[in-house]
């Protein structure tokens, strides 16, 4: 599933989180935003979430499940 953030213009819902800093897909999602010149962009429409290899980093092991 390929990540797909969605560009935020004007004040954001500070309500919710709009950004899932811990997806797999963070670096690939802000280097979307940088080449269309996104001033800030939110995930809460992105089905793509998964934390499989943040965990493995954080923990350094493969096992962790």
């Amino acid at each position: 599933m390929e990540p797909c953030p969605v560009l935020v213009k004007g004040n954001r819902d500070s309500d919710r989180p709009y950004r899932k800093v811990d997806c797999d897909h963070y670096s690939e999602c802000l280097n979307i935003a940088l080449k269309c010149r996104w001033s800030d962009f939110s995930c809460s429409e992105c089905d793509a979430y998964s934390r499989t290899r943040f965990i493995e980093q954080a923990t350094g092991s493969e096992d962790y499940w």
